[in-house]
């Protein structure tokens, strides 16, 4: 399998033919304040033999903001032949354009050398949206100026650190606990663009750096999530915690262990190190929204009813399975007022949750290099691994 190329922040579109110049004077720009690697400037960027579209759908899922840089001629701009090139469904300006739109990333053009925005009806339906995108101009005679507020932007609004900076941070990250913290809420929001980066060209993602990030995320979010189970059950928070770690640590092992093995027997993709990385962040995610569900369910039933969930364990202990009926039935009295508002909201972290868990499955797809078919199949055969497992355990626990 062909190398990826690195994930980068900055995804630069732009038309070679119409404002070469001026593309390759931004993107030195860009690569002086942010770092090389943190710029996508075009196909160029993409190594021989990886798959065109899926190289761009990763590049694009891993990007922050997308800058599509129109010229003078970006709208008329035609093949020899007389046919406009934007009309073409196999355009790369537009097909960038498509995948950037479909993904929800943010889309700003930038206007060289004078050129206006394009209206909507002079667009292909497919693009449309790309009209009402907030542009900015890059003026020659204000370059500088221009340029720098551009940079203002970027660093401010979408969190783009400059090279100096991410240098400190990314090379050094266990000593900077602000780090982790941002990767973490930017997970919660845009899994597959921090996942794809911090796996950076897909080989990386086996590297003990790599590896370790994950797991140090995986780690910070156990712990969390164990301390909210913690207080909502009133107990002492920190008795959960280290069990709590223990125990997710080796259910992720488990759980990332057979995703490789499906994934080997669908498409003989290398090692576990390569599948662990991205579950590590998926896995951590997850568990945290289940807490924070769980715990707004339990401290609205502790409020109603203070130290019921603590006679249900107890009772239902005791009596085991006998009791079970007696414990729910204590437990139902709770439900009312503020603990059924907790189940709503606890139910719609949940919801949240699954939609973030389905979104942040296609990490799999993009970081692999595998097509729709095989990520299907890898995870249907990882569901029924699963399945199996389960049923034999309860076979043998009979």
């Amino acid at each position: 399998m062909a190398e990826l190329p690195h994930v980068a922040e900055i995804f630069i579109n732009y038309r070679r033919q119409d404002c070469p110049a001026a593309a390759g004077r931004l993107a030195d720009r860009l690569h002086a304040e942010f770092g090389a690697d943190q710029v996508f400037l075009d196909v160029g960027d993409i190594v021989p033999g990886a798959d065109f579209v899926q190289t761009l759908e990763r590049a694009l899922g891993g990007a922050t903001v997308v800058l599509a840089l129109v010229g003078p001629n970006w709208l008329q701009a035609a093949t020899r032949d007389g046919w406009r090139r934007l009309d073409d469904p196999q355009d790369f300006v537009r097909r960038e354009i498509e995948l950037a739109l479909a993904h929800g990333k943010p889309v700003i053009p930038v206007l060289l050398e004078g050129a206006r925005m394009p209206q909507s009806h002079e667009l292909p339906p497919s693009i449309q949206a790309f009209a009402s995108c907030q542009a900015v101009a890059l003026a020659n005679d204000r370059w500088d100026a221009d340029t720098t507020a551009l940079i203002g932007v970027l660093a401010s609004q979408y969190g783009i650190a400059p090279a100096s900076l991410h240098g400190q941070i990314a090379g050094t990250w266990w000593r900077h606990p602000v780090g982790l913290a941002i990767d973490l809420m930017e997970l919660l929001v845009h899994p597959r663009a921090l996942i794809a980066r911090r796996m950076g060209n897909g080989v990386a993602a086996g590297a003990d750096g790599a590896l370790l990030r994950s797991l140090a995320m995986l780690v910070l979010c156990l712990a969390l999530g164990n301390l909210l189970l913690g207080m909502a059950l009133q107990g002492p928070p920190l008795r959960w915690l280290a069990p709590g770690i223990t125990l997710g640590l080796l259910v992720a092992a488990a759980l990332s262990a057979t995703l490789a093995a499906a994934w080997r027997l669908v498409r003989r993709a290398p090692g576990w190190r390569r599948v662990a990385t991205p579950f590590a962040y998926l896995f951590a995610g997850a568990w945290l929204y289940f807490c924070v569900g769980a715990f707004v369910m339990l401290l609205g039933v502790e409020l109603v009813q203070p130290l019921v969930l603590e006679h249900f364990i107890a009772q239902a202990s005791r009596e085991g399975t006998v009791g079970l009926p007696a414990a729910s039935a204590l437990l139902a009295q709770a439900l009312r007022g503020p603990a059924l508002a907790g189940v709503v909201i606890g139910s719609a972290a949940w919801l949240a949750g699954l939609v973030w868990c389905i979104r942040g499955w296609a990490t799999f797809r993009i970081a692999l290099g595998a097509g729709n078919v095989a990520a299907c199949s890898a995870t249907l055969l990882w569901l029924a691994i699963l399945l199996a497992l389960a049923t034999l355990a309860s076979w043998v626990a009979a």
